[in-house]
């Protein structure tokens, strides 16, 4: 079985108070599941979220696991929660366990939690790469508040080669302080001011954690609309109106440090390609 999945960008981090909001990216997963006669998994967070899922669900069975993706790990892009609900999603579907959304969500978010990709359980960048757009959640209740379709808009994303960062970095920070200014961006959000949310979002969590500006300013400059860090970083995100300023700013990039990517907003949801 192989599942599709994609990555995405935050719009609001549930550090906070819970409510996250995430939106996707044409930025593909693909996680190849067989069952086979021993496990064969080359990275080790993936087979331990296997053994979680096996637990959980009582599976004794094994499988063969590979995962092609085009979503960089470790940079703010959703790469952990789009292998946690593709693998479960697999391993469910290849069982015949069927669950209602919201408990399939809520194991994903559960498992999450567990195999320690994430400090919230991720519900908001989980429902997203399940439903594709744009999804808002409670994550400390486990509940999806509202999802919606969003146009399919040019992006450019930039992150550094050779620096990552773990949710577990920020483990001991007191975000309750911040609970007025998130509340702010939970109104933004609520009237429907998508990107400046997100610019208003990654302005928070780069003055914690340090961003580079220079990166930003060269976007802005290139013709991007919004650019800003995606959550709590490292990646930048530049949004566009059209396709030929996003093609003009990407050729000439300049910045030896830094990957990017050229893609879209998405509305994409979570997809079996081949049973």
């Amino acid at each position: 079985m192989i599942v599709k999945t994609n990555g995405g960008l935050s719009v609001i981090s549930a550090f906070v108070d819970g409510i996250g909001s995430a939106i996707s990216l044409d930025l593909p997963m693909y996680t190849t599941v067989i069952e086979s006669d021993s496990d064969k998994i080359g990275d080790q967070k993936i087979l331990e979220t296997l053994e979680i899922i096996r637990n959980k669900y009582s599976i004794n069975k094994k499988y063969s696991v590979e995962i092609k993706s085009q979503i960089p790990q470790s940079v703010g892009l959703k790469s952990s929660s789009a292998m946690t609900l593709s693998l479960l999603y697999a391993i469910l579907r290849l069982n015949r366990i069927y669950l209602k959304e919201d408990e399939l969500l809520r194991s994903a978010a559960e498992i999450s939690l567990k195999n320690k990709t994430s400090i919230t359980g991720a519900l908001d960048d989980i429902s997203m790469c399940y439903y594709g757009g744009l999804t808002v959640t409670d994550n400390f209740d486990f509940r999806l508040i509202r999802r919606i379709k969003i146009e399919n808009t040019p992006v450019i994303i930039a992150y550094p080669k050779f620096y990552h960062r773990s949710t577990y970095d920020m483990k001991d920070i007191d975000f309750k302080k911040y609970k007025k200014y998130i509340q702010k961006l939970e109104l933004l959000l609520n009237s429907k001011y998508v990107y400046e949310t997100m610019v208003l979002n990654g302005y928070l969590f780069g003055s914690l954690f340090g961003y580079d500006p220079e990166i930003i300013n060269y976007f802005l400059g290139s013709g991007a609309i919004f650019s800003g860090i995606s959550g709590k970083g490292p990646a930048v995100f530049a949004i566009y109106e059209d396709n030929e300023d996003r093609d003009n700013a990407a050729s000439k990039f300049s910045y030896q440090n830094y990957n990017i990517i050229k893609s879209r907003i998405n509305n994409d949801g979570i997809n079996i390609i081949y049973q």
